[in-house]
């Protein structure tokens, strides 16, 4: 009967693939629970194959009657499996096996688009936002701004080959960028607001990363489940004479991608 099952948005070798993860006999319940059977299978077969990057999965009903368990059941693996990154639902569209993790270079000398591996070709962003507004509490510390600054604040989101995959929220004091949205708006390139301020260039004071859980409007964004594992980057640049110019706060899926720091050497 499984292999009648017939899913036209799924590829017919992913679909085959499937349903011989699925046919493997389960161990006892009393061993291990069958939602997690079902999990250690998909996990192993999205980090080592045969499940390949980007693979569309059928849908949970479909997944749960091509692994003879209820709903609920299905759901419990699906769901721990998105949360820790090896899978990624995409609402209105359906739930896939992850990219695989895209190398990213912290370098003050390359944009964001120079930063990312060379097969990531194409690369897309989205603004999402770009305001004037009282900084917030971060900024006003990483700037050195006053209680009630203002800054103009930009959201922008990072599309890598089709996958939303980095969430920025930068920061940046409206007083030395009057310009802003005109300079902004040509190329959609902060590099041209930092020139047409008279900023040639810009160096990284600091770079901290640390760990989180996407929150409602982190994985709506990046199209992730609540809660899935993300990187969380902040950074502050500095202009030529040494003066904060720009507070970035970002979030990566912890399962794309792979942060490189640039050592230079004196």
């Amino acid at each position: 009967m499984k292999k009648q099952l017939n899913i036209d948005s799924v590829d017919s070798d992913d679909l085959e693939r499937i349903i011989q993860i699925a046919n493997v006999p389960y161990r006892s319940k009393g061993e291990r629970a069958l939602w997690l059977q079902i999990y250690d299978r998909l996990a192993e077969a999205c980090i080592n194959g045969p499940l390949e990057s980007g693979a569309r999965l059928p849908g949970e009903n479909h997944m749960a009657e091509l692994f003879s368990v209820s709903r609920l059941t299905m759901r419990k693996a699906l769901s721990k499996l998105q949360q820790e990154g090896q899978l990624q639902a995409r609402k209105g569209v359906g739930i896939f096996v992850r990219q695989r993790r895209t190398r990213y270079v912290i370098d003050d000398d390359l944009r964001f688009s120079q930063s990312l591996e060379a097969n990531a070709s194409e690369i897309d962003t989205k603004t999402l936002e770009l305001t004037r507004a009282p900084a917030s509490r971060e900024a006003i510390v990483a700037l050195g701004m006053g209680a009630v600054s203002e800054v103009i604040r930009m959201v922008r989101l990072r599309i890598v080959e089709g996958e939303p995959i980095y969430l920025t929220s930068k920061e940046f004091p409206a007083d030395r960028f009057p310009r802003f949205e005109e300079a902004f708006s040509p190329n959609q390139s902060v590099t041209d607001v930092y020139r047409a301020h008279g900023i040639p260039r810009y160096t990284r004071e600091e770079t901290r990363i640390t760990g989180g859980f996407a929150h409602r409007h982190e994985a709506d964004a990046l199209g992730l489940t609540h809660r899935t594992p993300l990187m969380r980057v902040s950074s502050v640049n500095l202009d030529p004479e040494g003066r904060p110019i720009e507070f970035n706060f970002g979030r990566w899926p912890l399962s794309a991608v792979e942060l490189v720091v640039n050592q230079r050497r004196s």
